[in-house]
């Protein structure tokens, strides 16, 4: 039994916690993540005001609205990202990719990306700066961009647009006049995406481990330094689901410390990082 904040642990409640993110997210909690979810979960314990983590488990068994987990996962999961972050995939999406859009998409289809772990929209809104800038190569036809989350808190965040300072320190000028406006008074300190690049991106809630479909499917899908937290079983499932979004043609990106070496997939390999699906 460990005690962490004032909150003990039994190895058994650790375990019966780490089977249930594995279920739900897909996310592998081994031997090296227990002080990471002990401390997270002391946290969501002193919010709800629960005695203790039995009392806790307790909550989440009986949570018939589905919201103490949505909290829970929303505890557990951490967000990282950048503006602009591996440059090189937006590189080849402007070099290669939107100057060949008729032969991805057809003539007047409009083209489809889906930002399939968006965390707090810094990867989505970068890809609606990338088509801005590109923007004689994709508007005639037009572009649906979804992005997606399994945690509501980051994309209530994402939705909003609103950054400290020190998060776009080290955009171009450039980018920053042409697609930030400078916050003032309360906001001071921050700037917040224009609102005709906000408007770009729809926000959506999926968890990958769910079965997900779409009406049509995408051109691009980017899933970038998520699959690290799966296991290969995990991963090969859900690689296959994205084969079965995405259009004959169609381009996965993942992130660069990731790759599908070691699992069966459908995909090509174009660059590192980067796949399609050739049939």
């Amino acid at each position: 039994m460990v005690d962490t904040c004032g909150i003990q642990v039994t190895e058994a409640q650790y375990q019966k916690l780490a089977q249930l993110v594995y279920r739900l997210a897909g996310i592998h909690l081994g031997e090296s993540k227990k002080e990471l979810l002990r401390a997270r979960l002391a946290k969501r314990l002193r919010h709800l005001g629960c005695r203790d983590v039995k009392d806790y488990i307790l909550r989440l068994e009986s949570d018939s609205s589905g919201q103490e987990l949505v909290s829970f996962l929303d505890v557990i999961t951490t967000n990282k990202t950048d503006f602009f972050r591996e440059p090189q995939h937006f590189e080849f999406l402007a070099r290669e990719i939107l100057p060949k859009l008729d032969k991805l998409c057809g003539p007047g289809t409009p083209l489809r990306i889906w930002s399939a772990a968006c965390s707090t929209g810094e990867e989505p809104y970068t890809l609606a700066m990338v088509l801005k800038e590109n923007g004689s190569l994709w508007e005639r036809r037009g572009v649906f961009l979804l992005a997606s989350d399994l945690s509501t808190k980051v994309l209530e965040q994402a939705k909003r647009g609103v950054y400290a300072n020190e998060r776009v320190a080290d955009l171009p000028r450039q980018i920053l006049t042409r697609y930030f406006q400078r916050g003032t008074n309360a906001w001071e300190g921050h700037v917040r995406i224009r609102p005709d690049l906000r408007q770009m991106a729809q926000f959506k809630r999926i968890n990958l481990m769910d079965d997900f479909e779409s009406e049509k499917s995408f051109h691009l899908i980017f899933c970038r330094n998520v699959m690290i937290y799966f296991d290969k079983p995990t991963q090969e499932r859900l690689v296959e689901k994205f084969f079965h979004c995405l259009v004959p043609g169609g381009y996965l990106f993942v992130g660069h410390s990731e790759s599908l070496t070691g699992i069966r997939h459908r995909l090509g390999f174009v660059r590192p990082a980067v796949y399609r699906r050739e049939t």
